[in-house]
């Protein structure tokens, strides 16, 4: 019985993390609406389509239909570090015909694709070798050998203007932003890999500072240490549960004026 609910647990506490990553990917279609981004970046996509021709040109034109879930994804990414790559391919590890699966009216990227261009992305906003790793990792997962020619033709174009296309999303600057390129917005340099295993070793001696962290810096930590395997399962889910605990409690005793009723005893 023990070891059946020890089950439970952790499937729990897996299904909260994915919740979580999910509910930072809505933040950022909601963030994308209110910069206009969506709009803008398929403007500027379109301007690079009229630049371009045969496979290339069809490559940019898939970018630009699956565009408002790119930048939602981004903004995972731009949030959590690598968690987001690690929760996404938790997701979308499908059966292979479904990962392959190029829908071109759908405004999600296909999966293998999606999982590839989290890592490209994650690359140029925190280099690190750790990238290189994963993308290897999903491509043995996902062996594209097999493929029919059609298949691997699209591929091959999409994984040519990989690179310009993170470029072209990172240095993106749409009027909301007032000549900012989108990647300068976004606290990247407290997610740079060495930043979080900097703060998960503090963590260790000074757990109060984790809870008074931001969730989203708490997952993206979490997530960095489970990638340098500093971060078992069971401590993750042990982590993860009180925090999930505490950020609950903190919500409900949270009175209207926004103080915690100890807070506010010791202001006065």
């Amino acid at each position: 019985m023990p070891g059946l609910l020890q089950g439970a647990v952790g499937v729990i506490l897996f299904i909260a993390i994915l919740a979580i990553l999910v509910l930072v990917h809505e933040v950022g279609h909601q963030g994308a609406a209110l910069l206009g981004l969506v709009e803008s970046l398929r403007h500027e996509l379109r301007e690079h389509q009229g630049r371009t021709q045969g496979d290339e040109r069809q490559a940019w034109q898939l970018w630009e239909r699956w565009i408002s879930e790119i930048a939602a994804d981004f903004w995972a990414m731009a949030k959590l570090g690598i968690a987001a790559t690690q929760g996404l391919m938790a997701v979308v590890s499908l059966p292979r015909a479904f990962v392959f699966r190029i829908q071109t009216d759908d405004p999600h990227p296909f999966p293998w694709l999606r999982v590839k261009l989290s890592a490209a992305t994650g690359a140029a906003l925190y280099p690190h070798p750790q990238w290189a790793v994963f993308d290897r990792l999903w491509e043995s997962f996902y062996p594209r050998a097999g493929l029919d020619a059609e298949r691997l033709r699209i591929l091959g174009a999409l994984e040519a203007t990989l690179p310009a296309f993170v470029r072209l999303l990172l240095g993106h600057r749409p009027k909301a932003l007032r000549g900012k390129r989108l990647a300068e917005v976004f606290p990247v340099a407290e997610r740079q890999p060495f930043r979080l295993q900097e703060l998960f070793e503090a963590w260790k001696t000074a757990p109060r500072e984790m809870r008074r962290a931001a969730p989203t810096l708490v997952f993206a930590v979490l997530g960095q240490a489970k990638q340098d395997r500093k971060l078992s399962p069971r401590a993750e889910s042990e982590t993860v549960a009180d925090l999930m605990n505490h950020w609950a409690l903190r919500r409900a005793l949270r009175r209207p004026g926004g103080e915690l009723p100890a807070a506010r005893a010791k202001a006065a």
